[in-house]
């Protein structure tokens, strides 16, 4: 992995920026997911919407540097974090749903979620941080912390398959826990892909 040159770290720092407002924009989802409050999601919304514009800005900007292989670097990495913002979008749809329905997800499928927001808020953090200072540590350790993130989703579906079979959980409100789940899951790979083509560079 080489150095970004000099000349470059303002754009480190721009999607440092960015990181940050993901990072506020899932708790804000958390927040209305757990206070059942819909001026939360508004406020998440407002942030997706300044993802996709930092997306857009900041590819228009970065193309007219001479670098190539850094251009498409953060290119990619810029269109991840919009996809990141995607996928906290369709969290912040299902979350509208289950407060207009009224829907009241089982403690243990709340326990699961929260489990998944706040390893999803420590990945981003790690990210945000990454972006800056490369730090190889800090790369290896969010990438274990993805794979465990991910395992963890595998078996909170199937304990929830369970739950379903059972008669636990309503099968009205199974998609709305599977849509978070998903959603959250690859908010996380998205993660992951930025740590990989940083580590890579």
């Amino acid at each position: 992995m080489r150095p970004i040159e000099k000349s470059l770290h303002s754009y480190q720092e721009k999607l440092s920026n960015a990181m940050e407002e993901l990072l506020s924009m899932l708790s804000y989802i958390y927040d209305g997911f757990i206070k059942h409050k819909k001026s939360y999601l508004q406020e998440a919304e407002k942030l997706g919407k300044k993802i996709h514009q930092f997306e857009k800005d900041f590819t228009e900007e970065i193309i007219k540097e001479g670098d190539k292989e850094t251009v498409r670097l953060l290119i990619s990495i810029a269109g991840h974090i919009e996809r990141i913002g995607d996928c906290y979008e369709n969290v912040i749809k299902t979350v509208y749903t289950k407060i207009a329905e009224g829907t009241l997800f089982s403690d243990k499928a709340v326990q699961e979620l929260n489990y998944l927001f706040n390893a999803s808020k420590d990945m981003v953090r790690n990210v945000k941080d990454i972006v800056l200072t490369l730090n190889p540590v800090l790369m290896e350790h969010s990438l274990n912390l993805g794979n465990k993130v991910n395992t963890m989703a595998d078996e909170f579906a199937t304990q929830h398959e369970e739950r379903l079979v059972t008669g636990i959980c309503h099968p009205k409100h199974s998609s709305m826990y599977l849509d978070m789940l998903d959603n959250l899951r690859m908010g996380v790979w998205h993660l992951k892909e930025i740590v990989k083509k940083l580590q890579s560079y």
